[in-house]
């Protein structure tokens, strides 16, 4: 067991020396010159996808998922085009004249002419004949409604659908109408069409025929009106045929009326039947004698049974033994006993006498019951038929309102169908002679009818290609958001452009066990480099392993470096843990603690299995690492161990922003950042460093641990 203790003067300093001031910051080893330090460098991405592949696959993989699958659910459409040719009449201001003298057709009024029409052709009214003369679902296969907002709707959208176009310098107008279906496409190009011919009649028709259609419109809607009041009235009433409801009505009151007189005798004769039974009963006694009877014998008596049963047995019993056996003794005074009981119980007699209900009483009642019942039914029965004979009266009354209304809307909805016969026979004349003369020359005329191609348009192959893109897309943006968001580095080049500190050695998974004590190649290079390397030409004694975070891997990669160091040739080696007790250490070389009594301040080294090698115990609370020791003290005390051991491998506490850390980066020769791959953060890896060289310590690179390959071989090499 080897002891470092202070000075007996120096262990009692109970105040804490302002420390000297610490040199410049260095590091002994620098990176390669242009390197790109902190820089983002493309093999970052690489190294990214790399390790979130699966997520990367994932946000490219569903926008194509979705593309292709609105792609499948996307129907063709199919566009239905027909070319009207619009021309002038004469009743045009611009039409030519056959004298000469009146005035030409120009090309900017023919486009005016044809924009016209194009607008009359789209208007709502048009479209909406269309999709009522079609009927419902013929066009569009949403519409269900003749009428309403539902309508409205439907003609929105197939104003949607409709698209026109013209030429410049042209009189020809291409109508088109695209919908998910080639036939309904065509049918409602055909009715939109011919909706648009009827409606451009009415608006170029005379007056006579406009205001007669006009007029019957209106004589049809009051004809409607006596009609909605004729059946309103019918249904207020409840009328089928007024004359046979009358008939019935009569017959329902006479019928209710003779059940009533019908009623009220049944009531009267329930009344007497309850006034006699209630009268007799009152005579009547309440109870009569049934029969009376005298015995010597009482109920559940016994004792002749249970003297029949003794003798019977002592019968049994004399023929299996003998007559002088004590137990025929005992059953013949038992007989006995039962003769006496028996004697004494035949002199005692019994009189037994009952009563009964008197019949004639429970008949009696059961009538008056019975009656007071059927008075109590029949006055229900009476007051529920008088309650129907009299809505039986109201309903006749009524009844007769609705005839007089009924007759009176009659005779006007007689007189108003002559009047609206009379204009449809006149609009109908003055109709026919209009379109006489519309034909003689049209102005608009259909130069190819609706046509639509066989195979519709579709945006399939559009969709899904714009899904795949956009999902390569999410996934790039994806592994560039991942990669300048990511805290820890992967890779030793990323954790050397991080921090700016060149990388000494690399880890895989470090040795354990037994393992530990077997020759490491990767160690035995770290050692070589650090048994080669300088600080102010001189070969650093004192080595402090920095962390930046819990389970990086510092205080095993410090133990190997331990043991590797001590099966070589040389003085002896420290290991010194101020991240924890070195129990940890001890048991992981197969040793044990054997706590000594020390002084305070003092560092106990506890030997191993190597001979060369000792371990510190509970080191953190040594006057090394205490912040109420001076730097001198702390230098001095290093000082002191650099003479007793040749090479001093101390391991830092976990905290960076800690003062022990500082302190001991300030008295060691060198200090080596250890980086845990894809686990320690760069920002708390910066502020360790930040610590180490702010501290004057002298920073020899990093040691990587945790490395596994994230890229191929050719990438890595290309990288």
């Amino acid at each position: 067991m080897g002891i470092l203790a202070e000075d007996q003067g120096d262990a009692g300093g109970a105040l804490m020396a302002a420390p000297a001031p610490p040199p410049a910051p260095r590091v002994v080893l620098p990176a390669e010159e242009g390197a790109p330090w902190g820089a983002f460098h493309a093999m970052d991405l690489l190294v990214t996808a790399a390790l979130r592949w699966k997520l990367l696959v994932l946000a490219a993989l569903l926008p194509a998922a979705m593309g292709i699958g609105l792609a499948m659910l996307t129907t063709p459409r199919f566009p239905a085009t027909a070319i009207l040719l619009v021309q002038t009449t004469r009743d045009a201001s611009s039409a030519a004249d056959i004298t000469g003298i009146g005035p030409n057709v120009v090309s900017v009024e023919v486009l005016k002419v044809t924009r016209a029409e194009a607008e009359i052709l789209g208007s709502p009214e048009v479209l909406r004949a269309a999709l009522l003369s079609a009927g419902p679902g013929a066009i569009l296969a949403e519409q269900d409604a003749t009428e309403g907002p539902d309508l409205d709707r439907a003609v929105e959208e197939l104003g949607e659908a409709l698209r026109w176009d013209t030429e410049p310098g042209s009189n020809l107008l291409r109508v088109t109408l695209t919908l998910a279906d080639r036939a309904r496409a065509l049918r409602g190009l055909e009715a939109i069409l011919t909706a648009y011919f009827e409606r451009r009649a009415l608006l170029a028709g005379d007056d006579g025929a406009r205001l007669l259609a006009l007029e019957l419109e209106q004589a049809t809607s009051r004809m409607r009106a006596v009609d909605e009041r004729i059946r309103a009235t019918r249904d207020g009433a409840g009328v089928l045929d007024i004359a046979q409801d009358l008939q019935l009505a009569n017959a329902r009151r006479d019928e209710l009326s003779q059940r009533e007189n019908r009623a009220r005798e049944a009531l009267a004769a329930a009344r007497a039947q309850l006034s006699a039974a209630e009268q007799q009963l009152s005579g009547q006694p309440p109870r009569v004698l049934a029969f009376s009877d005298t015995t010597n014998l009482r109920n559940n008596d016994d004792s002749r049974n249970q003297l029949n049963r003794l003798l019977l047995e002592r019968a049994h019993m004399t023929t299996q033994y003998a007559p002088d056996w004590p137990g025929l003794r005992d059953l013949d005074r038992r007989i006995a006993a039962q003769r006496a009981l028996v004697q004494q119980e035949a002199s005692t007699n019994f009189t037994t006498t009952r009563e009964v209900r008197n019949p004639a009483q429970e008949l009696l009642t059961t009538r008056a019951v019975t009656a007071r019942l059927e008075m109590e039914t029949v006055a229900g029965q009476l007051v529920e038929v008088t309650r129907q004979r009299e809505e039986a009266e109201r309903r006749g009354q009524a009844l007769l309102v609705a005839e007089v209304t009924l007759r009176d809307l009659q005779r006007e909805r007689e007189s108003m169908e002559g009047i609206a016969r009379q204009l449809a026979t006149r609009e109908a004349a003055l109709r026919i002679g209009e379109e006489a003369r519309r034909q003689s020359r049209a102005g608009v005329q259909v130069i190819q009818p609706p046509n639509a191609p066989v195979q519709g348009r579709s945006l399939r192959r559009v969709i899904a290609a714009g899904g795949i893109v956009l999902g390569f897309a999410m996934a790039a943006g994806l592994a560039l958001l991942l990669t300048l968001t990511r805290r820890t580095a992967a890779t030793v080049d990323e954790a050397v452009r991080a921090l700016r500190v060149p990388a000494l050695a690399r880890f895989g998974a470090l040795p354990g066990g037994a393992a530990e004590l077997r020759p490491n190649p990767a160690l035995e290079d770290l050692a070589s480099l650090l048994g080669d390397a300088r600080v102010d030409g001189v070969r650093p004694a004192a080595i402090q392993f920095v962390g930046a975070a819990k389970g990086d891997g510092r205080a095993e990669l410090a133990r190997a470096l331990a043991v590797t160091l001590a099966q070589r040739d040389g003085g002896c080696i420290a290991l010194v843990d101020l991240q924890g007790d070195g129990r940890e250490h001890l048991a992981a070389l197969g040793s044990s603690p054997q706590v000594a009594e020390r002084q305070p301040g003092e560092i106990l080294m506890l030997p191993t299995v190597l001979p060369r090698l000792f371990v510190s115990f509970e080191a953190a609370e040594s006057n090394l690492a205490s912040p109420r020791a001076s730097f001198e003290r702390a230098a001095h005390y290093m000082g002191r161990m650099r003479r007793a051991f040749e090479t001093i491998i101390i391991i830092a506490p976990d905290e960076a922003e800690s003062y022990a850390l500082r302190r001991v980066a300030a008295v060691v020769d060198a200090n080596l950042l250890v980086v845990r791959g894809e686990r320690t953060g760069m920002r708390r890896a910066r502020h360790a460093r930040d610590a180490v060289l702010g501290a004057g310590g002298a920073l020899l690179g990093l040691a990587y641990t945790g490395f596994r390959p994230v890229l191929p071989r050719r990438l890595q090499a290309w990288s």
